[in-house]
């Protein structure tokens, strides 16, 4: 049983990872050299940022004797993972493609993942140096200007500078006015036809919505704070792209799942999520 002790520790670990990693990558994004891009075998694109960050948080996450999942790291077999109880899943660079084209629209992920289902969720955004987490007792928060403020080492520091985000109540998420504007955000690097045909279809249910394009983990940051309503994906992702994001966003009563209703599941062999929505809204998809 993980003790409020502990989760105090790792969330406040967490956080610092993700401000550590967050300064590697932004060493980086504002040198005037030109950084390195690689193709990788399943063909994914990755920088030498996405490399600094890593070793970043694993430097900074090794203090807390858990295994680290890492977009970056080494290849861990299924009949080796499956049975953890606990375990660190990170994105060290989540949203790379933003990264190399300079939207600015990047972010470090990292989720505790108890029973393989996320307990509590850290995304930072380094260009715009805001920290968002969660707890599975007390709600989700932001800690803006992060770099203003020392690398917090108790969780009394951190709760210091945060501001907690609000509860999104059952009645406030019900659809209530059709014609209130409500903010769809969608993928910006992996839009397709059955994308469009799913905004053109909550475009009827939302006369007055308007469409937001993002990239990375962001968007369930803007789903925390109330700058979006609903958010959605049609084409799979990895595991570490979406875990830490539904931590946050189940903290203020954004539900995700997939799209025929079932809870998310991690760590499965192929670490693939399927497509799924996210939101306090009751939606017809």
């Amino acid at each position: 049983m993980i003790t409020r002790e502990l989760i105090d520790f790792l969330i406040t670990n967490g956080c610092g990872a993700a401000i550590d990693a967050g300064k590697a990558i932004m060493n980086i994004y504002n040198s005037t050299e030109q950084f390195d891009i690689n193709v990788n075998a399943n063909n994914t694109v990755v920088t030498e940022a996405d490399k600094v960050a890593h070793e970043a948080i694993k430097k900074s996450l090794a203090t807390t004797r858990i295994p680290i999942m890492s977009e970056e790291g080494r290849h861990i077999l299924f009949e080796e993972r499956y049975s953890w109880e606990l375990y660190w899943l990170v994105d060290p660079l989540d949203g790379t493609k933003e990264f190399i084209n300079k939207n600015d629209e990047f972010a470090v992920s990292i989720a505790l993942m108890q029973d393989s289902k996320p307990l509590f969720g850290v995304i930072y955004l380094p260009t715009e140096d805001k920290l968002y987490f969660s707890d599975p007792d007390r709600g989700a928060f932001k800690v803006e200007n992060c770099l203003l403020h020392e690398k917090p080492e108790s969780i009394q520091q951190l709760f210091k500078i945060s501001k907690k985000l609000p509860f999104i109540s059952t009645e406030e998420a019900k659809e209530g006015d059709k014609n209130k504007l409500t903010k769809i955000v969608v993928t910006r690097s992996h839009m397709n036809d059955h994308t469009q045909q799913i905004i053109d279809s909550l475009k009827k249910q939302y006369p007055n919505s308007e469409v937001l394009h993002c990239g990375s983990s962001k968007k369930f940051c803007m789903l925390a704070e109330g700058s979006a309503d609903i958010y959605f994906r049609t084409s799979s992702l990895s595991d570490w792209d979406i875990a830490a994001g539904e931590a946050i966003s189940k903290a203020v009563g954004v539900n995700t799942s997939s799209f025929d209703r079932y809870a998310l599941k991690y760590n499965k062999e192929d670490l693939i999520i399927g497509p799924f929505f996210a939101s306090a809204k009751t939606l017809d998809l």
